[in-house]
């Protein structure tokens, strides 16, 4: 166990279900924390926090979803919150 506490703000939740996409989402909530750091930075951390994005394959009838979230590492115990949620594109990010 990494340690790390992970959490779906309501507003992504909400998202997720409209999308269908609510076990998907929860899947990755329960796979960062134990790897916290997927996905590409979108942000110079700041005081150690780190703004990232992922991605949620498409399957069981959902579409694919970038996933935005916030890494804070301090002060314990280390945290990730997923922000936001919207139906991937397929376009990769630079």
């Amino acid at each position: 166990m990494s340690g790390v506490i992970a959490a779906v703000t309501v507003r992504a939740a909400d998202r997720a279900k409209a999308l269908g996409a609510e076990h998907a989402l929860e899947t990755l909530r329960q796979e960062l924390e134990q790897v916290p750091r997927l996905g590409v930075l979108l942000s110079c951390p700041q005081d150690g926090v780190e703004v990232r994005k992922t991605s949620i394959e498409p399957r069981d009838g959902a579409p694919g979803l970038a996933v935005a979230y916030v890494d804070t590492p301090a002060p314990p115990p280390p945290t990730v919150a997923l922000v936001a949620v919207t139906p991937d594109d397929g376009v990769a990010s630079e």
